[in-house]
Parts: C-alpha cells; sequence; structure tokens
C-alpha cells in the first residue's frame, strides 16, 4: 500500500509537496504511515493512477479563486517560482483579456464575439484550461472509488489540514507548511481579484463540474459519504475532525 498525493494545480499542491520532501528530510529519508510509503507527484499523476491497495489525498479549491489564481499565474508566466513563456494561444488571450474579470464578464455573454473570444481563452490559458476534475476524474467517478480517498484537503484551510494529516500519517510534528511565496508557488499579484456577479455566475456554469466534485469533497470532509463497513472502518483516533472522511483501509 502507498498513499499518493494528487496534485491538482492552483489548490495548495506546490506547498504539500514541499512540506513532504522537508518531512522526509527530518526523518533520515524515509516516511513511513500506517498504509505505507508516500508519493508526492507532479501533474501529471491522476487519481486514476492510484493502486487499487492504495490511498489518496487529494486538496480542492473554490473554482473561482482557482481561476483568479490560475489566470494572473500565466499572466506572469509563472513567476517568481518558474518562467514559462506564454504560448501563441495564450498570448493572444491576454490581448483579448488583460483581466480574469474581463475573461469571466465576456464568458457571461449569451453570445457574439465577445464570448466566442471568452471560450477561446477558457481553453488557452495554463491551469485555467484545466478543471479540478482533470486529475480526480468526474465527480461520479469519484464516488466510485471513494475507498480510495484517503484525505480532502481544502486550499482555504491548508495550514489546518497540513496538521491533521502530519497526525493521521504520522509526519513529523514539527515541519509547517512553507510561508515563503516563491516555494510555496503562491501568488503576490496585487491586481483587483473581485468578480462581478455575472461572472461569478459564468464561471460557475463553466466550471459545473468542479462544484459538484467540491460539494463531494465537503461531504467527505464531514463523513457523509457511505462507504462499505466490510472494507472501511472510522479513524476513530481523529473522529469528527474537519477534514476527515473518518474511514481508512482495513490493514
Amino acid at each position: 500500500m502507498a498513499v499518493h498525493f494528487i496534485h491538482v494545480s492552483k489548490a495548495g499542491g506546490t506547498a504539500l509537496r514541499y512540506a513532504l520532501r522537508a518531512s522526509r528530510v527530518r526523518a533520515g529519508g524515509q516516511l513511513v504511515t500506517p498504509w505505507g510509503e508516500i508519493w508526492g507527484h507532479d501533474h501529471r499523476f491522476r487519481f486514476r493512477d492510484v493502486g487499487a491497495d492504495d490511498l489518496a489525498v487529494i486538496p480542492l479549491r473554490d473554482p473561482v479563486t482557482r481561476f483568479v489564481s490560475s489566470f494572473y499565474s500565466r499572466l506572469r508566466r509563472g513567476a517568481p517560482r518558474h518562467f514559462i513563456e506564454w504560448t501563441a494561444r495564450e498570448r493572444q488571450s491576454f490581448e483579448w483579456f488583460p483581466t480574469p474579470q474581463s475573461l469571466a464578464d465576456a464568458l457571461a455573454e449569451p453570445s457574439g464575439e465577445q464570448r466566442e473570444r471568452a471560450e477561446f481563452a477558457m481553453q488557452a490559458i495554463g491551469h485555467v484550461q484545466w478543471p479540478m476534475t482533470h486529475w480526480t476524474g468526474t465527480p461520479k467517478y469519484m464516488r466510485k472509488h471513494i475507498r480510495k480517498v484517503l484525505y480532502v484537503a481544502r486550499q482555504e484551510t491548508l495550514d489546518d489540514d497540513w496538521e491533521r494529516l502530519k497526525e493521521l500519517l504520522e509526519l513529523p510534528r514539527e515541519q509547517m507548511l512553507p510561508d515563503d511565496a516563491v516555494l510555496a508557488h503562491r501568488s503576490t499579484h496585487t491586481d483587483e481579484r473581485e468578480i462581478s456577479t455575472k461572472g461569478v455566475r459564468a464561471l460557475r456554469e463553466w466550471y459545473a463540474d468542479d462544484y459538484a466534485l467540491l460539494e463531494l469533497g465537503e461531504d467527505l470532509r464531514r463523513g457523509d459519504v457511505p462507504s462499505p463497513p466490510s472494507t472501511l472502518e472510522r479513524l476513530t483516533s481523529l473522529a469528527g475532525s474537519p477534514g476527515f472522511s473518518r474511514r481508512r483501509l482495513r490493514r
């Protein structure tokens, strides 16, 4: 068995990977958990790649704030942590839409040139183009394979989730998430991040499956998703803690 950290982009995955690497160093090069070794992956690894006997930790984030973060990340070409030049399609998208607000408002148009340009940009800009379901599969798929989900984290509560993950996975208690914006690949963009009401509505429609996924994730965090009792048991030591599915595979 093993525990796999799924690196959903712009959902706190870089901070978690950094903390896992640092934990491994603190532990002398090996992390031993009740479920075997830990694997921290890059963006290529998805939930569907998790083995039949393995478990996954999946970070999620509100799709609208993730959209804003994704837009600015690519607008600055991944800086300060990376520098990845725009594609031709991204360059065209940013010429049309210099802010996430302008793109969201264009996406809210019922038809016409602005709407067509917005759809082009939504499928062209890195991170923006990939919904969270790109990594998890559809909500239906994730529910079908729910026994492989050990923990659902939220970018919005990542510090608290990391504390619970340390306890769950028996990681070094003194290891913290990085507070450096570069190490955590956290946005330092100071431009306006508000989205209009019509823009939010359009984004919620565009990322409808992600919102369904988020709802399932919240059910898991509350322990409200039923699982076959013959294969899963409650995490009695942490029962009631937000963030836990409160069940684990029998060893």
